[in-house]
C-alpha cells in the first residue's frame, strides 16, 4: 500500500495506455466486472463509468489499506459502483 501513489503516478496513462486495455475488455453498462489486485484502483475507477450505475467493479485486493483507498477514493468521487472487497492469497 505505501506504493499507491506509483500506481496512480500521471505518466502510466502513456506508460500501459490503460484505454487500450478496456477496450479490449469490452465492457458493457449493467455488467459486473472484477479488479482483482486492484491495488488502488487505478483500473477499477475507469471501469465505473463503463459499467454505469445498473452495473459494479468489484475491486478485490489482499491489503486492507489499498481498500481503505479505494473506498475514501469512491466516496470523494461519489462513486457508488465500485465495491472493496477484501481477498485472500
Amino acid at each position: 500500500y505505501q506504493g499507491a501513489s506509483w500506481l496512480e503516478r500521471p505518466e502510466r496513462v502513456k506508460e500501459e495506455e490503460p484505454a487500450k486495455l478496456l477496450k479490449a475488455l469490452a465492457i458493457k453498462p449493467g455488467m459486473v466486472v472484477a479488479d482483482v489486485g486492484a491495488g488502488s484502483g487505478y483500473h477499477a475507477f475507469r471501469m465505473a463509468p463503463l459499467v454505469g450505475d445498473t452495473g459494479k467493479v468489484i475491486a478485490s485486493d489482499i491489503q486492507p489499506e489499498m481498500l481503505k483507498l479505494i473506498e475514501a477514493k469512491a466516496k470523494k468521487l461519489k462513486v457508488a459502483n465500485v465495491e472493496a472487497v477484501q481477498g485472500t492469497e
